[in-house]
């Protein structure tokens, strides 16, 4: 009788095991996550540039960092961000959310943060004429025109609602009588920037006063529009010399400069910066806040 007592015993705790273990097997909850389901997958409306997008990209990636790891490897999540984002700088990099994702070195629009291409929307704008197709002057880096944020740390204080915040560098006029450069998000257009013409330059702290048939040479102050399309904004003329109503030039010598000269004939005292048929030749000599002769 003890026998069969312990028997059943030992049948029914076998049972009880057996069942815990399936029980457990099933109830273990999946692993968590804290993003929707797509938030990964590029042609899911809840993939998370749009989820960016639609909170007006005001979003700070150390949020990301403190599941996904300081260098977005892994972290406690266990699932890293650098499979897709393979730059040196990961998510960090200028490219992920402007420019091309595809390439390191293309990190200004075209395309805007609305994958917009066109140059008349003002989040492309002029960017490409300024920092990778920049025939008048050396190229213009980010921080000349947006403010560099404390320590440096761009990527993390600076994703914030549109539109970027303007902050002219080096394109400010050295010459005090000028307003200090600015942008007007409602038109577009920039002001008092040197490199469109807000400069003058003394007759009185110059070695060639001969050049200047008036106290100062002057530039014509010129305020263009960033989402132009007309390719106008940049000519000859429009910065210093003289344009007709078309924005077309006639003259490319800026105001108090001596005698009447073509295009053309610029190179016969300023033969450095650009050649016999006016072409710029050395961009590093113009739109540098210096006359360069050379005769």
């Amino acid at each position: 009788m003890k026998f069969y007592t312990n028997l059943m015993l030992f049948t029914l705790l076998f049972l009880a095991i057996i069942g815990c273990s399936e029980t457990t097997e099933e109830i273990t909850p999946p692993k968590p996550t804290h993003h929707p389901e797509g938030f990964g997958d590029p042609s899911s409306p809840k993939f998370h540039k749009y989820v960016f997008a639609n909170h007006d990209w005001a979003f700070n990636l150390t949020k990301c960092q403190s599941c996904h790891a300081a260098d977005y490897s892994g972290g406690t999540a266990d699932v890293g961000c650098l499979t897709c984002h393979t730059n040196p700088s990961g998510p960090e990099a200028c490219n992920t959310c402007h420019g091309d994702f595809a390439d390191s070195n293309f990190t200004a629009p075209p395309n805007d943060l609305e994958d917009n291409s066109d140059k008349s929307f003002k989040g492309v704008g002029a960017h490409y004429k300024h920092v990778y197709n920049n025939n008048t002057s050396t190229k213009v880096g980010c921080f000349e025109c947006h403010k560099l944020t404390e320590n440096g740390k761009f990527v993390h204080a600076h994703i914030s609602p549109p539109p970027a915040k303007m902050k002219f560098g080096d394109f400010t006029s050295p010459d005090s009588s000028y307003d200090v450069a600015t942008y007007d998000f409602g038109n577009a257009t920039c002001s008092n920037t040197y490199c469109h013409g807000a400069f003058k330059f003394a007759k009185s702290n110059s070695d060639n006063k001969w050049g200047y048939a008036e106290d100062f040479i002057v530039g014509n102050n010129y305020t263009p529009t960033w989402n132009s399309t007309t390719d106008l904004d940049a000519e000859c003329g429009t910065c210093h010399g003289e344009t007709d109503a078309n924005g077309i030039m006639i003259t490319p010598q800026p105001t108090g400069h001596f005698g009447n000269y073509s295009i053309t004939e610029c190179a016969q005292c300023h033969s450095t910066v650009v050649d016999a048929s006016g072409k710029i030749i050395d961009k590093s000599k113009h739109i540098n806040k210096l006359a360069d002769f050379h005769h």
